[in-house]
């Protein structure tokens, strides 16, 4: 990165030692008296189970039994030496982070700290403290008792129960699609930090203009300062020599980029970084921060027309069609996250061909790695703030510690050019307009209520935004519930009329709105996902353990309902769980599709939701270990850049065929192909068509097939196909028996079939493949990748549609 121009003289002091920094190990908790080894980062629950205290709270119904942990006081204590070089600094302090929730924090038996809210990080000095040997303790009070008082204290209880007055992650408390488990210990590390002159307390890469010949930014650097004296700092590899008087500095620099290239979403274009290294020096480096930016303008366009108002984004003066999911915490125990799951999760992101990730406000400010690996990949993060589906109190105290968390939080992540938006919340306005809430509470109450609303979300945390970062800022998420008319023309939507209301997926075509940032439908995971939790005795519906691990009280007889329409119950669970993933897919492949047709007014789709904190029947396309279900592979075609969609005409039997490009243009032949269910071939019609950017493309040939064919359609060059249309539901067709042919050849498998077959779903042993449940003509071969690859050809299993309409066999 060249600069371009003069930067003013900043003033920086004198030292004599570099920062000392050194991370707090060697922990262990008491319990029972005893203390057991403890890891940090780490919980509670954790600890119990690696000591072999408590059973796995994943297996069966062990969540039940280890309800008593949350319930006790535990104390976390380290012994540490440190060296005199540590102990010289004229500074010394330690700095917390992730400390859940209710901690008291004593060094050497001197009480340093008061801790509440998981999301904050705290830096306390210990200069008069510290020690050749110490003993660092921390204490962590159950939330429960503490929550009680506080309720008493308010003298009513607010809507979404004790929690509210806990700044910890919701889901924590159990969700309809988590236990509960709500851990206590420290999730983050804990550092000692010393030094004797000067510490880079933050920085902030703010750009203030930006075209296709030049950025103009400004490198924002807040500067601690124990002794004033004259230093040289270096940005990349320009010094300045400075002067600085004692205490916290904020320094501005103005700097330019000739010629800047710019950082796009996926499928967009690339994801340009630029380092920006600021070092401090006297005879030898201090302190230094490394900063990774991209350089993008962000924008959300909510703009009144003739149907409501907009809601989209613009990325580099480009509108960019949104294609997502909502990201949840990958699990309740948040050490066990590491680098390879980051990677592996956000990498089936980007090639699902998504763009976006809702990080949902039940949740974590996510790790740095997580936004460091979107950065590179070019996610998009929409940020809510942790608040969900409640409201919340707003004495002083609470404000207080929430304006430190969102402060704190916003200006550690504001460097990401991955993060596009930030959102007040997910569901409490919604909640509180629509749910009933308000019929608890007088009018003065309900006033008192709605007005620390308006407090939290409408003034500190817009104000918190504007301050510290450029990006927009989005009230609560959805703007309004669908029992308002209004969810549909204006601001996001949750859309949960089909599961909640049991409306059929159809109405994923009615009901478009201008952007949907929820809306879902929920499946079972992989066998090998439920054998983890569950013996094969305990593989039905009924079972205790199978319903400890279907957290919707609705859920199983909601999947059931929705299955019968389209397919005969099978009565093999294996069975009954490849079903619930297809029809789970089918579902939301409709309103993908639908959102994507509806372009521009409809510019975003997130469905709810990706993935799993625990091994569980839910709305997740991709399960707690990461396997793949049906949906990821449907999205995964549904967002491709270029689709085919097939969707019916209302109250006709013919259809229409759509063809939808994000960001190419091209012509090339349609083929629309009319087959009998033995493969024979009754029609092919072919279209010279020629497809715009950013376009969606009516074709009105009123296609129709009777109830023993089926429709598909594919583009001759490109090689891409739609989905298979039938006239009616799968329950209604008699498929016959294909016979499929395969061979394995270096990580490939080729498999044909001689008739159709629909829904083809391969599963062999711990191999992964890169398609799966997709249909196969008769005469072609499919090639897909296999990794993890086992090469054994006679443990193939291999189903299609007809294993779901015959008479399953013992």
């Amino acid at each position: 990165m060249k600069l371009y121009k003069y930067f003013i003289l900043l003033v920086l002091f004198s030292c004599s030692n570099d920062i000392q920094i050194k991370e707090i190990n060697n922990w262990s908790v008491k319990h029972n008296n005893d203390y057991i080894p403890a890891t940090v980062p780490g919980n509670i629950f954790i600890d119990l189970l690696s000591n072999k205290i408590i059973p796995d709270p994943f297996m069966l119904n062990n969540e039940d039994s280890v309800q008593w942990v949350h319930e006790k006081i535990w104390e976390y204590s380290s012994f540490f030496n440190v060296s005199n070089k540590i102990l010289k600094q004229d500074e010394q302090m330690i700095k917390l982070k992730g400390l859940d929730t209710y901690a008291t924090v004593y060094l050497n038996d001197s009480l340093i700290l008061e801790a509440d809210n998981m999301f904050r990080s705290w830096e306390v000095s210990v200069k008069n403290i510290l020690k050749p040997k110490n003993e660092l303790k921390i204490i962590f009070k159950p939330t429960n008792k503490i929550e009680t008082k506080k309720i008493e204290l308010l003298g009513y209880e607010l809507p979404g129960g004790s929690r509210v007055h806990t700044r910890k992650a919701g889901f924590h408390y159990g969700w309809d699609w988590g236990p509960k488990l709500s851990p206590t210990g420290i999730w983050r590390p804990i550092k000692l930090i010393a030094y004797s002159n000067i510490k880079i307390q933050d920085v902030y890469v703010k750009q203030k203009k930006l075209s296709d010949s030049l950025a103009k930014i400004d490198i924002n650097i807040e500067l601690n300062v124990k002794k004033k004296g004259e230093y040289h700092i270096k940005i990349n590899n320009q010094r300045y020599d400075l002067k600085l008087d004692k205490g916290i500095k904020n320094i501005s620099l103005n700097h330019e980029i000739k010629d800047p290239l710019l950082w796009w979403p996926n499928g967009y274009g690339d994801q340009h970084m630029y380092n920006v290294k600021i070092s401090v020096f006297k005879n030898r480096k201090i302190d230094e921060k490394n900063i990774k930016i991209g350089l993008r303008t962000i924008e959300l366009v909510n703009e009144k027309d003739s149907l409501g108002e907009s809601f989209y984004f613009k990325i580099n003066n480009k509108p960019i069609f949104i294609k997502g999911a909502n990201y949840i915490p990958q699990d309740n125990f948040q050490n066990r996250v590491d680098k390879t799951k980051y990677h592996n999760l956000l990498t089936d992101v980007k090639e699902s061909n998504m763009n976006m990730l809702r990080v949902w406000g039940g949740g974590i400010y996510e790790e740095d790695i997580f936004y460091n690996i979107c950065d590179s990949l070019g996610i998009l993060i929409w940020q809510d703030f942790m608040f969900a589906c409640a409201m919340y109190p707003s004495d002083s105290s609470f404000i207080d510690n929430l304006k430190k968390e969102a402060t704190y939080n916003v200006k550690r992540l504001r460097n990401h050019p991955s993060i596009i938006l930030w959102c007040g919340n997910n569901e409490v306005s919604e909640g509180w307009h629509r749910w009933g809430w308000q019929d608890n509470y007088s009018i003065n109450k309900r006033n008192e209520i709605w007005d620390g609303y308006k407090l939290i979300f409408r003034d500190i945390l817009p104000d918190i935004i504007q301050q510290y970062t450029s990006l927009p800022y989005w009230e609560s998420s959805p703007k309004f519930g669908r029992g308002n008319p209004k969810h549909q023309f204006e601001g996001d939507s949750h859309y949960w009329g089909v599961w909640h209301d049991k409306e059929p997926f159809t109405n994923f075509e009615k009901k478009v709105p201008r952007f949907m940032s929820e809306f879902g439908f929920q499946s079972f995971p992989s066998i090998s996902t439920i054998a983890s939790f569950a013996e094969e005795s305990s593989w039905n519906l009924n079972s205790t353990v199978m319903q400890a691990h279907q957290k919707h009280p609705r859920g199983n007889m909601l999947i059931l309902e929705y299955m019968q329409k389209e397919y005969n119950v099978p009565k093999d669970f294996k069975k009954f769980i490849y079903a619930s993933q297809i029809l789970q897919a089918n579902g939301i492949r409709v309103g993908i599709e639908a959102h994507r047709r509806n372009q521009p007014y409809c510019m975003g789709t997130l469905y709810w939701q990706l993935n799993d904190c625990w091994p569980a029947a839910s709305w997740s396309s991709r399960d707690y270990y990461g396997n793949w279900k049906a949906l990821q592979y449907s999205v995964k075609k549904s967002f491709n850049p270029i689709l085919i969609s097939l969707v019916k005409k209302r109250e006709t039997d013919a259809i229409n065929i759509w063809i939808i490009s994000d960001h190419e243009k091209f012509n090339d032949t349609l083929i629309v192909n009319t087959y009998k269910l033995n493969g024979r071939l009754v029609s092919s019609k072919e279209n010279n068509i020629m497809i715009n950017t950013g376009s969606q493309q009516l074709l009105n040939n009123n296609f129709t097939c009777n109830d023993d064919e089926f429709i598909i359609a594919h583009l001759k060059n490109k090689k891409i196909k739609s989905e298979v249309y039938f006239k009616n539901s799968v329950k209604e067709y008699e498929f016959l028996k294909p016979n499929f042919t395969y061979h394995i050849k270096n990580d490939y498998l080729y498999i044909k079939s001689d008739i159709p077959a629909f829904k083809v779903f391969l599963q062999q042993h711990n191999n992964e493949f890169n398609d799966n449940f997709f249909t196969l003509l008769p005469k072609e071969e499919k090639k897909i990748q296999i990794t993890n690859v086992e090469h054994k050809e006679n443990n193939l299993l291999i189903w299609s549609l007809y294993d779901l309409n015959k008479e399953d066999e013992k």
